[in-house]
């Protein structure tokens, strides 16, 4: 009896917290917290389970790289090294519409894969917006490209979202798995998709006036914004070396951790208050969500759910994977990745063991989870951002009902495509 009340309280919980995650009026911090609490004095009631096991169930390695990365970005935005990026880009195009579509997208792409969504979005967008405004064109293309590229970007990398840093630590996956198993679709994807927008929307545009290109090109000038030329250099070298820190390393989080002492070192900050800059919230939802999930282990909430899906999942690996994939990819766009990502983790740990997912599962899960997002716009982070972003900057082409319309079209059109790579891999690669 106790038993059924405790999963009925870990599982109620966790649903509503998934179901507020992307809801800015609501303190979701404060109630993951909560909820965390009151599961876990249930669960260790109920099954006698005391603090100390609890605390064993968080993971701090992805923690401890997630809060190193924040770290090392903070600094790098204060040297402004990646709206210099963008500038460069802008000049390398000479201001050319459609050349500088391609190539600011794919540089977002670039950067996605090494940097937070969400990050990629603050930098690029309003800087994107304001180059359409003085070209007196529609910033609306840029943004639907930004959008969708940013999350297959997001694919390549086991460090470029919170939820590939979940699945690559759970799964013991490192940066050379994610290139060798996602390189063919990636790219791929990342052309058609820029393709597809620039031939139903942006050869619909005129182009700029020459005029405007000039005024562009003067005003933008990348070596102003270069405050310290010195730091400048040393801070993007730096980083140049902590990724190639992760292609060597498979121990990603110490990458990191070296990599933010030493980034504080060379910008001449203390590392505590950095720190203190950064966004400790996901750390603490992160918190908060590790407990409560670890009351659905304790209480059976996981085995019972798993028992359930399991009756769908098929023992051939390549109709389990695209079944997955279809799973995931609803549940990551109705609802929050993040949380979507620990189930799915949790989930088919359970139905294959620990340690003994199929190959096929897991790029399943991390396909669904990042391309699945783009279904409804609250499912991507970045998209509430951009959404947010085009109506401060009254960029009205590119509101919530355009982004569902084109983002659910260019999803489903994704998710065909990642069937067909899953079965073509399952082929060509037992």
């Amino acid at each position: 009896m106790y038993e059924i009340i405790s999963i009925i309280i870990s599982a109620v919980l966790f649903i509503v917290i998934m179901a507020i995650f992307t809801n800015e009026r609501i303190d979701y911090i404060s109630f993951t917290i909560l909820s965390a609490v009151i599961a876990c004095i249930v669960a260790g009631i109920t099954f006698g389970v005391g603090f100390t096991e609890f605390i064993t169930f968080i993971e701090f390695e992805p923690l401890f790289f997630i809060i190193c990365m924040q770290i090392i970005i903070a600094i790098m935005e204060e040297q402004k090294i990646f709206q210099w990026v963008i500038l460069k880009t802008i000049h390398w195009t000479r201001a050319d519409h459609r050349k500088f579509f391609f190539l600011i997208c794919i540089m977002a792409c670039i950067t996605s894969a090494f940097v937070s969504d969400i990050t990629v979005g603050i930098i690029f967008v309003p800087l994107v917006i304001r180059a359409c405004k003085i070209l007196k064109i529609n910033p609306a293309p840029y943004l639907f490209g930004l959008s969708f590229t940013i999350n297959i970007g997001s694919i390549y990398t086991p460090f470029s979202s919170a939820e590939n840093i979940l699945i690559a630590n759970a799964f013991s996956l490192n940066f050379a798995y994610f290139v060798t198993n996602f390189s063919l679709i990636v790219i791929p994807t990342l052309i058609y998709t820029l393709f597809l927008i620039d031939f139903t929307m942006l050869r619909k545009q005129d182009p700029p006036p020459e005029d405007y290109k000039k005024i562009l090109l003067d005003i933008m000038d990348p070596n102003m914004i270069i405050v310290n030329k010195k730091k400048f250099v040393f801070i993007s070298i730096n980083f140049i070396c902590i990724v190639i820190g992760f292609i060597i390393i498979p121990e990603a989080y110490i990458v990191a951790v070296v990599g933010a002492v030493i980034m504080c070192l060379l910008n001449r900050k203390k590392f505590a208050e950095v720190l203190l800059k950064t966004d400790l919230k996901v750390i603490t939802f992160f918190i908060g969500i590790f407990l409560l999930m670890g009351t659905m282990q304790i209480n059976g909430t996981f085995i019972f759910i798993g028992d359930l899906i399991e009756t769908f999942i098929s023992d051939n690996d390549l109709i389990a994977a695209i079944t997955v994939l279809l799973m995931i990819s609803v549940l990551s766009g109705f609802l929050a990745q993040i949380p979507t990502a620990l189930v799915f983790i949790t989930l088919m740990e359970n139905i294959y063991g620990i340690g003994q997912v199929p190959n096929l599962i897991i790029m399943a899960m991390i396909l669904g989870i990042n391309i699945g997002s783009n279904f409804l716009p609250q499912g991507a982070a970045c998209d509430l951002i951009t959404l947010n972003l085009a109506e401060k900057y009254g960029v009205s082409d590119f509101n919530y009902k355009s982004l569902l319309k084109y983002g659910s079209v260019i999803t489903l059109i994704h998710i065909g495509v990642s069937i067909i790579y899953l079965t073509l891999f399952s082929l060509l690669i037992p």
